[in-house]
């Protein structure tokens, strides 16, 4: 530790000013979930492996009658976690080597290392618990690797037209216990004989399609499937709603029964032709697959009975199933009634299952469905219906909040004493609450709230104490402002402080303005962005303040608001920035000549366009962000975002699209931008980036450019994201400090 890393606090306390590498190593909670009787608590973490250059979650469970916390993998990355019964976990878990797959690992009595469930060759991508099993979703490795056509005409991708490979498996956990039972017992050829108890549910679906996300019935006879046609992003608005009716354990039972009995013909055909190739035939459009019938003869469909009943639900466009009442008998529906654009808030609405699944069409659907949510005009974002009640997670203003929707449209945000959700919640079936939560003074923990017996007051625990770890650092202070844009619009921010701050003291002023649009800077001592891109601890500590502007098109203040920057991309943003400069200038905090902006995705974007539109910033960095809407609407995975956000395509009129470009006043530009971005980026593509280099390097405006091989949007190695906060501490430092800082 050097004296420059120690400062000493009105209190007479020494203070350490934390590093970049400290900010990244920061060990965080991210998620919680509720064991079914409430009294253990799963705990994600995420943790720093420096050396090995990757982050890895694991899973801790808090144990509320002892107060203990214990480890549950002790190797692997965990990408999720389940409950499947009250002392057992289910893990989404990832080798430690690059290469492994992702696969659902058993923690029964929770101690031990846990026992692979699953042994997909393409990985496990997500899953639910279902009945006595777990349903879950992988890629299908035939469709997958298309190797008959890659045969015969080697590699390429049919853009934006290739049927998914996505398929819907369940696992019976007991069949699954005895399955590695017998293995254990046989040898190896008796090994072989055995058929693995999983069956592929996704067999009864019409045609091959995208799944998105599945939501079991807490009956156990039912899941519902939402969809989209392929996989491309561009497919989201098409989605497609299924509920399948089964019976898992005799679905599994009778295809364990099909399997044996194949097993058995394959042994035989194996005798007859002694190298065991099986004989396949090409059907068109569907590349090579087992014959099942001589040539000559037609193909007889499958019957797939055994599997369920399936029924494609007529829900109106965009809206898909959320979830279901414990009853089985009802659905809350996530939907936009006014249109599908990207800016409209969602809503959250409530059917009788049969009312939808009788429904002949979208406007029959809509009818039997009723609005639970409309009071609330604020974006949706997490939703359980359970025993006690439906309960959602909303953005308002500059935190998250929990919120009980009644079904007659009442709603009643939880009293949580202060404490906020920095990303999701858990409820358990009888009604405890889990969830990581911070505020402006608080660090991230876990927490866990139980409500009183009126239900309106909720008590609330911290289970973990992650926060000691910055106890002693100078974070400088956190709070929101408000200012009036030039339009007249009231705009709010997170203002962070140095410590000491003197508000007779001109300070230089940094933006960090986060991504989107349709997001928000929260009110929380330290954000996910301050531990992995922009540097605000850091440059508090050097007597910078740090304001994260929550722009026009931010939500958490309304439908109204979300839509201000509608065909006003940028230009807007920048009114509302302006307006902040002057605004703090006028409190006389500010020294109106050192102000910098930053961002990275949408954030990136304005942070461009302020960089080349306005003179009133000493230099800019941009990160991940669009040069040119041309660029971006021709090159991105989401083309509709310009075609909403800019009302048309620019195949057809491209004035919007110049107008709100940043590179539009290339000619007249004269601020110093740094440009970082991901080689792999589908959703901001590099071209970007290099358009932005090339125009800037042509007349003369200092740029730099740092590209991180093998980073696609986000950036998620701890050692590129030190690059890209340390690449921005020293930009600033230079431009705004007259401080030396060596880019790497």
């Amino acid at each position: 530790m050097t004296a420059s890393e120690l400062t000493i606090t009105n209190e007479g306390r020494t203070a350490y000013q934390p590093t970049l590498r400290d900010m990244v190593r920061l060990e965080v909670p991210f998620d919680v979930k509720v064991s079914p009787d409430g009294r253990r608590i799963a705990i994600s973490v995420r943790t720093t492996n420096w050396k090995d250059n990757r982050y890895e979650n694991v899973c801790q469970v808090y144990d509320l009658a002892t107060g203990a916390t214990y480890l549950i993998n002790r190797a692997g990355s965990v990408n999720q976690v389940e409950w499947v019964g009250d002392q057992t976990l289910a893990l989404l878990k990832e080798g430690p080597g690059d290469d492994d797959k992702a696969q659902v690992w058993l923690y029964e009595g929770l101690t031990g290392e846990g026992w692979a469930l699953t042994n997909q060759k393409t990985g496990v991508e997500w899953f639910k618990p279902f009945a006595d099993g777990l349903l879950f979703r992988a890629r299908h490795p035939e469709r997958d690797e298309k190797k008959p056509r890659a045969d015969r005409f080697g590699k390429f991708t049919h853009f934006e037209q290739e049927e998914s490979a996505s398929a819907l498996y369940y696992a019976g956990l007991e069949e699954m216990r005895q399955h590695r039972a017998q293995v254990k017992a046989a040898t190896e050829d008796e090994a072989k004989d055995l058929v693995l108890p999983v069956v592929e549910l996704s067999r009864l679906l019409p045609e091959p399609v995208s799944i998105q996300e599945v939501i079991p019935s807490p009956t156990g006879d039912a899941v519902y499937v939402n969809c989209w046609p392929r996989d491309d992003l561009v497919y989201y608005r098409q989605t497609r709603s299924y509920c399948l009716k089964l019976d898992a354990g005799a679905a599994l039972a009778e295809q364990m029964k099909r399997d044996k009995a194949k097993k058995k013909d394959q042994s035989a055909e194996e005798v007859a032709m002694p190298d065991g190739t099986p004989r396949r035939v090409e059907v068109p459009g569907m590349g090579a697959r087992p014959a099942i019938v001589q040539e000559g003869h037609s193909e007889e469909q499958e019957d797939l009975s055994y599997l369920g009943e399936i029924t494609r639900l007529n829900l109106p466009r965009v809206a898909s199933i959320a979830a279901v009442s414990p009853d089985g008998r009802r659905l809350l529906v996530a939907y936009q009634e006014r249109d599908d654009k990207m800016y409209t808030l969602r809503d959250v609405w409530i059917a009788d299952v049969e009312a939808v699944a009788q429904a002949p069409d979208a406007t029959a659907c809509l009818a039997a469905m009723r609005n639970i949510s409309a009071a609330l005009d604020d974006e949706i974002m997490v939703g359980y219906w359970v025993e006690s009640g439906i309960f959602v997670l909303y953005v308002d203003d500059v935190r998250q909040r929990v919120a009980r929707l009644g079904e007659d449209g009442q709603v009643t945000p939880l009293n949580l004493q202060g404490v906020f959700p920095t990303m999701s919640f858990h409820i358990s079936a009888a009604g405890t609450i889990g969830f990581a939560g911070a505020n402006a003074e608080a660090f991230p923990e876990a927490y866990v709230a139980e409500p009183d017996r009126d239900g309106v007051q909720w008590r609330l625990k911290r289970l973990t104490e992650f926060g000691r770890a910055v106890e002693s650092w100078e974070l400088g202070t956190v709070e929101t402002i408000r200012w009036t844009s030039k339009d007249g619009t009231e705009i709010e921010g997170v203002l962070r402080k140095p410590a000491g701050f003197d508000p007779a003291k001109k300070y230089p002023l940094v933006f960090v303005v986060h991504g989107g649009p349709m997001w928000f800077s929260a009110e929380y001592l330290l954000t996910g962005e301050d531990r992995g891109y922009y540097p605000a601890v850091q440059f508090v500590n050097k007597g910078v303040l740090v304001l994260k502007p929550n722009y026009r098109g931010s939500i958490g203040r309304g439908q109204a608001f979300t839509e201000l920057n509608v065909n006003n991309l940028g230009v807007g943003d920048l009114w509302d920035l302006e307006s902040a400069i002057d605004h703090l200038a006028g409190l006389g905090w500010v020294d109106a000549e050192r102000v910098g902006c930053m961002g990275w995705s949408q954030g990136g974007y304005i942070s461009a366009f302020a960089g080349l539109h306005s003179d009133r910033f000493k230099a800019v960095s941009v990160g991940a962000g669009i040069a040119d809407w041309y660029t971006y609407h021709i090159s991105n995975d989401i083309p509709d975002f310009t075609i909403d956000y800019l009302s048309g395509s620019p195949f057809r009129d491209r004035e919007l699209y110049v107008k709100t470009a940043p590179i539009s006043n290339l000619a007249n530009a004269r601020t110093p931008m740094l440009i970082q971005h991901g080689s792999e980026d589908r959703r901001v593509p590099l071209s970007n980036a290099t358009e932005l280099y090339r125009g800037l390097k042509e007349i003369g405006v200092p740029v730099e450019l740092f590209v991180f091989p093998g980073m696609g949007h986000p950036i998620t190695k701890p050692r590129e994201n030190h690059a890209v906060m340390y690449q921005n501490l020293a930009w600033f430092s230079h431009y705004l400090l007259g401080e030396e800082l060596e880019l790497e």
